[in-house]
């Protein structure tokens, strides 16, 4: 059915319900010219009168009569799925918090957040760097993207796959010996800090900082080695990758949403934005 069709049986529709065209007029949005011009030439197409004018109301005519059952039935579905496109829309627009490691939300997912803007231009993100758990049920967040598989029972988990890490160190840097920067004692379980003591046993930290943020930083000034996600340090002309076996790691990237959350679309939308952002980072 094309939008004219469609048109001329709306205009049907609200004249049989208001039985005047000044009462469809006013439940379509038009004036009453144009309502009565509409149906002017909806009856000229059709080659006969559609409601006869009694006492100033307007009455089907035999031959509307027939198909007003299909046409009250086509009135509320169109209405239905009218609501229906309303709902989805309404649902498609709000905030949606996510939380993550700073690195991820600053070097992964902000720069990927152009085409997600473009595919819904009403979802307003709400990007929280926090790595401790939050719960979904108190609804601290609606999406969380974590670098270990910790959650409450009920949450929703999708592994995404791999970042791996390796040692590298300021570009230009000579060989040698250098101190390292590292995140401290309560962080000194996770696989990237493991690897650096394998393969500097005895380097001096000289600095310990619980962001991978800072450490980035902190390394190009001190000159120190420092383990960093691979493909954000090839992309780095300030660092280079260090060749060494031992200083290697892979982290594996989940993503945790609530069920119950997971079918509201924009909190859908969203996830599948952040899949594909971790997808094309990797």
């Amino acid at each position: 059915m094309n939008a004219e069709s469609w048109g001329d049986l709306e205009l049907l529709d609200h004249i049989v319900r208001g039985r005047t065209l000044s009462a469809a007029a006013r439940s379509l949005g038009v004036d009453q010219t144009t309502a009565a011009r509409r149906l002017a030439a909806l009856e000229r197409r059709i080659g006969a009168a559609l409601f006869d004018r009694i006492g100033g109301r307007l009455a089907p005519t035999p031959i509307l009569a027939r198909v007003l059952d299909r046409l009250r039935t086509i009135s509320e579905e169109a209405a239905l799925s009218m609501a229906a496109l309303r709902r989805a829309t309404a649902e498609l627009k709000g905030h949606v918090r996510v939380t993550s490691v700073g690195f991820v939300l600053a070097r992964i997912l902000a720069p990927a957040l152009g085409g997600l803007e473009r595919s819904h231009p009403g979802i307003t993100l709400d990007l929280v760097a926090d790595d401790q758990p939050l719960s979904f049920e108190r609804r601290e967040t609606d999406i969380a993207v974590r670098l270990g598989r910790t959650a409450e029972d009920s949450t929703r988990i999708k592994r995404l796959g791999d970042i791996r890490f390796r040692l590298c160190r300021p570009a230009g840097l000579p060989s040698g010996e250098h101190p390292v920067v590292r995140y401290g004692a309560a962080l000194a379980h996770l696989p990237e800090m493991l690897a650096l003591d394998r393969a500097r046993p005895n380097a001096r930290a000289a600095l310990t900082a619980d962001k991978l943020e800072i450490l980035i930083e902190a390394a190009l000034a001190l000159g120190a080695e420092v383990m960093l996600p691979e493909l954000s340090a090839r992309r780095d002309p300030r660092y280079e990758v260090v060749d060494e076996p031992a200083g290697v790691a892979d982290r594996p990237v989940y993503l945790m949403i609530h069920p119950e959350r997971a079918r509201v679309p924009s909190v859908a939308a969203v996830a599948t934005f952040i899949e594909a952002a971790v997808r094309d980072w990797r």
